[in-house]
């Protein structure tokens, strides 16, 4: 666990509100540092982590929505044996505060992106587990 980076971004679209951006990946992992970025010319909102610890409030979104089950298979079908766990969360859904996971790009407005690098199994045991060790 004291290996795991956890990187999150999201690219602000000209007519987005950077507010309600932000509101979207507080509802999925707490109150975290976001910061303003640019990026290859665009504006990013990123947060970076350095424990799994830190993706406590997504764990705990997971068992309200009733869906850890359903994350782990998926989770466990993307995750790379070496590097970790990258995955996508529609950001419409992410504000309203429920979780709309997926891996290829297809959002109208953009993911919120989540890599975390660290152990795949340990990952999804902590996000997907009944308790929080």
């Amino acid at each position: 666990m004291n290996d795991t980076i956890i990187n999150i971004k999201a690219e602000l679209n000209p007519t987005e509100n950077s507010e309600k951006l932000e509101k979207a990946i507080k509802n999925m992992f707490g109150e975290i540092v976001i910061k303003n970025e640019k990026i290859r010319g665009e504006i990013y909102l990123t947060s970076n982590l350095e424990k799994l610890e830190n993706l406590k409030t997504f764990h705990d979104v997971l068992a309200r929505e009733r869906i850890r089950e359903a994350v782990r298979m998926m989770l466990s079908r993307w995750a790379s044996k070496e590097e970790g766990i990258s995955f996508n969360l529609n950001r419409q859904a992410a504000f309203a505060g429920h979780v709309s996971i997926y891996h290829a790009n297809k959002a109208p407005l953009g993911p919120i992106q989540v890599k975390i690098v660290g152990d795949p199994e340990e990952i999804i045991n902590y996000l997907c587990g009944k308790k929080n060790s």
